[in-house]
């Protein structure tokens, strides 16, 4: 099977998925009307609930289906190279008592999606009830942020761009656990919200395939493009940044 043959085959599996989940929305949404009618309130609550994470999967299908492309080689070579070197880079370029964290997302679409919401938000301020999800936004500390870009990649058998990587400073009282995370991969509990026109944002880095995009993304949402970076300028960013040890934030 060729490139363009698995290609076609991933992105028609996809699309049948999303054609079932709004025909599974579709029934959801019936028996929802008939609980109300019946004044069934255990069933409003639970329908009401399976609405909202089907409607959720299916925008996440949809973001999917929207980014989907054949694979470009030069962009396959920028990836492989970003797996392979990145984390020891960001560790090296910014000094250990730089409480910088990372948040990575695979899906371009998405992160375009959360710039329009001019924040990375917990799900409790985004109004998202399931228990099984992280109460904060998970993050790992620049010591070893192999975590966040393994979660910024969709991979390239996926047929879909690279996503991007959010990098922020936590508030303040939330420097310590960072620091104490040392080479785990994620910073335990993950930290509070972050929105984007506060100085503790930092920036969005993601591959040279995106930077246009996420760049008048930015600026439609009234946010500094500037703060839009590959991974090689980012690298120069923090040299530029830190080469006296002075925090971003100052």
């Amino acid at each position: 099977m060729d490139n363009n043959d698995r290609f076609e085959g991933i992105r028609k599996n996809t699309l049948e998925n999303y054609n079932s989940k709004l025909e599974n929305l579709k029934e959801l949404k019936e028996k929802l009307l008939e609980s109300k009618k019946n004044n069934d309130i255990r069933k409003i609550e639970f329908y009401t609930k399976r609405i909202e994470s089907v409607l959720s999967n299916i925008n996440n299908i949809k973001a999917t289906l929207d980014c989907m492309r054949l694979n470009d080689e030069n962009d396959l070579k920028e990836r492989e190279n970003i797996k392979n070197t990145y984390s020891k880079k960001i560790n090296d370029v910014i000094p250990d008592n730089i409480p910088i964290v990372f948040h990575g997302n695979n899906n371009i679409e998405i992160v375009k999606q959360i710039i329009s919401t001019k924040g990375l938000y917990t799900p409790e301020e985004r109004g998202v009830d399931f228990k099984s999800f992280a109460t904060q936004i998970d993050v790992t500390a620049k010591s070893n942020i192999r975590v966040s870009l393994e979660f910024a990649d969709a991979s390239i058998n996926s047929f879909m761009p690279y996503g991007a990587l959010f990098v922020f400073y936590p508030k303040e009282y939330e420097y310590d656990k960072v620091f104490k995370t040392g080479d785990s991969s994620e910073v335990f509990g993950g930290v509070e919200s972050i929105r984007f026109d506060e100085k503790r944002f930092v920036g969005i880095i993601t591959t040279e395939e995106n930077i246009t995009s996420l760049k008048r993304c930015m600026k439609e949402n009234e946010l500094d493009p500037n703060k839009v970076f590959t991974h090689t300028q980012f690298i120069d960013f923090c040299k530029e940044n830190f080469k006296s040890n002075t925090k971003l934030n100052k």
